[in-house]
């Protein structure tokens, strides 16, 4: 990871911002996100961000621009968890790192299952899942949609037990626990 990358907590006041991430994606990083064609951000975004007991993360880079953001969305008693990281960040771990976060998020919120809806050829998101080390159950939905799911229980015991940090990597003050710090003791 890149100095100066921090992952920072957003809402509706960083609509802005999130649009504009939004608008630096391709139609394919869109596509794969929402799983449709989607338009203006403007029209979709507000109610996203302003969703009810929804956790929204966004990596920062060091000019505080946005380049991927996470979302946690509340569904029946579980949460989905959605992933948009610009293009040009792909690759370098910022998706896992936002899902990581997340499941934070979702241990601590008692949310029993966590899901997410993903292509069959999404190889980057697979690639993603695989590395959080967590137990999935995969559901095939019809159409070209998968619902992966876990649960909240293994996400917290894979948390327990990451994977060796990467140095250069900075949390957001609002999150305050440097990645740094963590070290695998498991």
């Amino acid at each position: 990871m890149r100095q100066g990358l921090r992952i920072v907590r957003v809402d509706q006041d960083d609509e802005p911002r999130v649009a504009a991430l939004h608008r630096r994606c391709s139609d394919a990083a869109r596509w794969h996100r929402y799983h449709r064609a989607m338009g203006d951000p403007d029209t979709y975004l507000g109610p996203l961000l302003s969703r009810p007991h929804s956790v929204h993360l966004a990596v920062q880079d060091s000019g505080e621009r946005l380049v991927a953001i996470g979302h946690l969305l509340p569904d029946d008693g579980d949460a989905e968890a959605a992933l948009l990281v610009e293009d040009t960040w792909q690759n370098r771990g910022l998706g896992t790192r936002l899902l990581e976060e997340l499941g934070r998020f979702a241990v601590v919120l008692g949310v029993p299952e966590v899901y997410g809806v993903i292509h069959p050829d999404d190889a980057r998101m697979a690639a993603v899942l695989h590395r959080t080390g967590v137990p999935l159950r995969t559901v095939p939905e019809t159409g070209s949609a998968t619902t992966v799911r876990a649960r909240t229980q293994d996400i917290g015991v894979a948390l327990a037990c990451p994977p060796p940090r990467r140095e250069g990597w900075q949390r957001g003050a609002v999150l305050r626990r440097s990645f740094e710090d963590a070290s695998s003791t498991c």
